[in-house]
């Protein structure tokens, strides 16, 4: 069986970081790598971090196919991505709970109030309900 390291990426720095380091777990276990990004739905608000708006899916492959190039170039000698529209959270969860993969990591984020000032509102929804083990990344 083929081991399977997830990383949620939504092309933010601490994405980046979240990548990297999934990079370096893949390698060390002899698994493949999956990158998963979610579009969220039109009208939904941005990340400041991120990107500006709501990218094309022409735009969404660019940076998706940019960064297995990275994860490759690495050392991981399966790289894949998954491109998921919907409320990200719920994409997110169903396509890991579909495909489990030994390790998902994502990075934190810290834009709102209580818990969720600590881990972001979809890293805290995600921690809720993931049935896989999960690494967070400052």
């Amino acid at each position: 069986m083929t081991r399977t390291v997830m990383v949620a990426v939504d092309w933010s720095p601490v994405s980046q970081r979240a990548v990297h380091l999934a990079s370096e777990m893949a390698r060390a276990m002899g698994a493949r790598c999956v990158l998963v990004h979610v579009r969220a739905p039109p009208g939904r608000p941005t990340d400041p971090d991120g990107p500006p708006g709501l990218l094309s899916r022409e735009e969404v492959n660019e940076l998706a196919a940019e960064w297995a190039d990275e994860v490759r170039t690495s050392g991981v000698a399966e790289v894949e991505t998954v491109l998921l529209d919907g409320p990200p959270v719920d994409a997110l969860l169903g396509y890991v709970e579909a495909n489990p993969p030994d390790l998902l990591v994502f990075g934190r984020r810290g834009h709102s109030a209580g818990t969720r000032m600590l881990l972001g509102g979809i890293s805290s929804s995600v921690l809720q309900h993931a049935r896989c083990p999960v690494l967070l990344v400052p």
